[in-house]
Formats: structure tokens, sequence, C-alpha cells
């Protein structure tokens, strides 16, 4: 149990922060939204505007690590109580497992060793029946009983194999070579294992590159006069296209069994040696000398109060928001403060109301922290050969700013063919002030649209 306890206290440790992370991306957000309007913002709020990206990230880290560890308590439990449950199953799985094995052993046939004689194939031992003493020893950890798959059929692989006329071989019999070829190598293993008195598995685990190069020797020996039988039929077979195809399909079959006959005969190896005999036995251990010592009374951390895990990360999560938006109000006066602290930055005459509503007629525009408009054409003139317009600018909202750079794209049936700024000074919150923005000398736009406003401070 303790070590659910400790989980626990994880997996709350894990919510309470994911929620906190929450709290920073919505406060991060705040500030960026209430920055939006203020001509100098920009890097002050750098912190707050990566908030909003790191914050969920972190969440979701959190998060994810919250529910693995759940997950982890449940395996636990779950456990728990299956360890509980078992005892009572415990003598029918004993009474079941003679029965299921005496059905596997009767699925099983005989394995000679090397060196002893190979009975017909399926033949079983009796239960009276016992090896003749002038065989030789079987190698340690020997089975005399497998599956039939798993019987060694080895094949001569002393010299190149004849499998006849390649149009002969069909693909089950190419199958049962290789196999037999694999079971050859297998068998030579352990032949040499009885020789040594040791377990096949550890001499196949010393001699893997002379049975990696066996198999290759191996593939040549099946392969090599078949591909070139097999080839000259292609050739002679030409004449009628019907017996071209039939030779070349034959001919790709073959090569296809070549290309895998390496990794099959390996695993072919490694299944029946695994399956002939049981795995090499280890020493035991030695066991670690116990020093006598005084029975230690078990100890019982009290129970702590579960459940408070959800409102603890609510309440972090508030309190981080909360600092946040006091931490706007401290730094940006006038926009997230009361309303009568708000009334008190706006100049008389100035009414936002009056603002909104020009906006809303079409007539004053807002871009960040400033309000504009265009002039009238009649009420400026351009440099001679030189386009040129100008805007009201106005900061009715925000008094930080004293001097301002406007800049417009330069349209030329629909598309930009360059930009033009113009400066402003002395900028206050009582007046709108007139830009004046020319562009160089060869543009000649049919239309401007603004393309920013900055302060210059």
């Amino acid at each position: 149990m303790g070590n659910v306890a400790e989980l626990e206290r994880a997996a709350r440790r894990f919510a309470v922060w994911a929620w906190i992370h929450v709290g920073i991306a919505v406060v991060g957000g705040l500030v960026t939204l209430t920055s939006y309007n203020a001509a100098s913002a920009g890097g002050s709020y750098v912190a707050f505007k990566g908030a909003i990206v790191l914050g969920p990230i972190f969440a979701i880290i959190n998060a994810v690590r919250y529910f693995r560890t759940r997950s982890k308590i449940d395996a636990f439990k779950t456990a728990a109580w299956s360890s509980s449950t078992a005892a009572h199953g415990v003598s029918t799985q004993a009474t079941a497992r003679p029965a299921a094995a005496g059905s596997q052993q009767r699925l099983q046939v005989f394995n000679p060793p090397p060196g002893w004689p190979r009975p017909a194939e399926g033949w079983r031992p009796g239960p009276d029946w016992r090896p003749d003493p002038s065989w030789p020893a079987r190698p340690q950890g020997w089975n005399l009983l497998v599956d039939p798959e798993l019987i060694m059929t080895p094949v001569d692989l002393s010299g190149e194999l004849h499998l006849g006329p390649p149009a002969a071989v069909s693909k089950k019999r190419l199958n049962e070579v290789c196999e037999g070829a694999a079971d050859a190598i297998a068998w030579h293993v352990c032949t040499i294992a009885a020789a040594r008195n040791e377990n096949p598995l550890t001499t196949l685990g010393h001699a893997r590159e002379h049975v990696r190069t066996a198999v290759e020797k191996a593939k040549e020996r099946i392969f090599a006069k078949l591909l070139a039988d097999a080839n000259s039929w292609v050739q002679e077979s030409q004449g009628s296209l019907h017996q071209w195809e039939a030779a070349l399909q034959h001919t790709r079959m073959i090569m296809e069994k070549r290309e895998v006959f390496d990794v099959r005969a390996h695993k072919r190896i490694n299944t029946v040696i695994s399956a002939a005999v049981s795995p090499p036995l280890r020493p035991p251990a030695p066991s670690p000398t116990r020093q006598p010592t005084q029975p230690a009374t078990a100890y019982n951390p009290p129970r702590k109060k579960e459940g408070y895990g959800g409102l603890i990360a609510v309440i972090a999560a508030l309190v981080v928001i909360g600092v946040g938006i006091f931490a706007i109000g401290v730094s940006q006066p006038g926009s997230l403060t009361s309303a009568s602290d708000a009334a008190a930055t706006v100049a008389p005459g100035a009414d936002p109301a009056v603002v909104k509503e020009l906006e809303r007629q079409g007539d004053w525009a807002q871009n960040g922290s400033f309000y504009l408009k265009w002039v009238a054409h009649d009420q400026y003139t351009c440099t001679t050969g030189a386009a040129c317009t100008e805007v009201w600018l106005w900061t009715p909202l925000y008094a930080g700013c004293k001097s301002a750079e406007a800049m417009v794209d330069l349209l030329q049936k629909g598309k930009t063919i360059g930009t033009a700024s113009g400066t402003v000074s002395n900028l206050t919150k009582d007046s709108p002030k007139r830009v004046h923005i020319e562009a160089r000398s060869g543009l000649n736009p049919d239309q401007v649209q603004i393309n920013h406003v900055i302060c210059k401070n």
C-alpha cells in the first residue's frame, strides 16, 4: 500500500501543476489582449505572450502524467484484488494441469538424439520402453518427446543437391528441401554437442559464425544448379509465349525462395534445437547470509484524507489568475482599473463613446491604440511628380505616445508596388494631428491602404 500512497500523492501533485499552468496561460492571454491597444506594447509583455504557448504545453504534460499515474494506481488495485481471489482457483488449476499435460503429451512423438536409430514416423515409446545401453549418451537436456513438426529431418548436404527439372520442383517440395537443409545444420550442432557432452543450445551460442557459413553453403547447394536449369528453361521456352510465361513465373518463385532462405533457415535451426533440448541449468545463486535481527514492529502511516486534490488545484489556478489581473492593473493604469480611474485618463471632449460612434459610421477607423481617417483630397497638395496622401491621427485614449509613424501600402491595379510613410510629433489626447505621407518619385499608385501605425517615442 505504500506504493499506492506515493502514487496518489504524485497524481495530486500533477493535477495541481496542470491547473497552475492553465491559470498562467489565462493570465498571459488576458495581459496580451489588454496590451493590444497600448502603443508601447511589445517587449514588456514577451513573458506573458510566452505563457500563452508554454502554459498549455506544460498543462498537457502534467495532465498526461496525472492520467498515467492514475492508471498505475488502478493496476495496483486490480492486482491486489486478483491476488486475494486467486486462492479459490488453485485446486481447480492443479487438477486441470495433469489432464492438459496428458493431452499435449499424446500429440508428441519420439525424438531420437544423434547416434540412436530413427524409428518409424510418429512412433512413441511405451511406458516400459528403455533405451539400449549400447546407444551413445544423449546430449545434455535432450527431450525424447517433441511435437511432430519439430522433428529434425535432415537432408544430405555433402554435395550439390539435384532436385530434377525445375518444372517438376513445386513450391511445397522446395520448402521441404529448405527445411531439411536447416535441420541438417541443426542436427550437426547437436552431434557436436553430444561429443562434447554439453547442451546443444550452448554449442549453438558458441558456433554462430560456423552456422552462418553452413547456411550460405547450403543455399548454394540447393539453388545454384536449380536456378541455372531454370534460366535455361526460360531461354528454351521463348518460342512459345505460354511456356515462356510459365517458365518465367516458376523461376521467379525459385528466386524468391532463395532470397528468404537465410532468415528462414536460422529461424528453423533455433526452433528445432530449442524444442529438442531444455535450456541449460544454471547453478543457483548463493543465498545471502542473514544476520539475526530483532523482529521489527510493523508501521502503518496514518491514513490521509483523499479527495481534496482537485479543489487545491482549482484554488491554486484562481490565485494565479488573480495575481495576474492585479499585475495588469498595476502595470497598465486606466486599462483594467475601476470606471472612475478609466474616466480620469480620457481628456475632456474625447469621449470614447463618441469615437466608437464615428467608427461605426465609417468615418474613423482604429489601428492599435490609434484612431485615424483620411483627409479629403482637396485639403492637401503634393510635390510635383510625386503621389501623396494625408491622414488624421488621434490617440484619444492614450497619452503615452508623443510622436508616431503612419505607413501605407501603395497599390496599382490591386497589387502592392511599394510603401510610403510619414511622421507626426506633439501628439495629444485633445485633438487629432495630420500626417503627410508622400511616395518616392516614380511610383504612381491608383489606391492606398493603411499598413500600420506605430509609436516613435
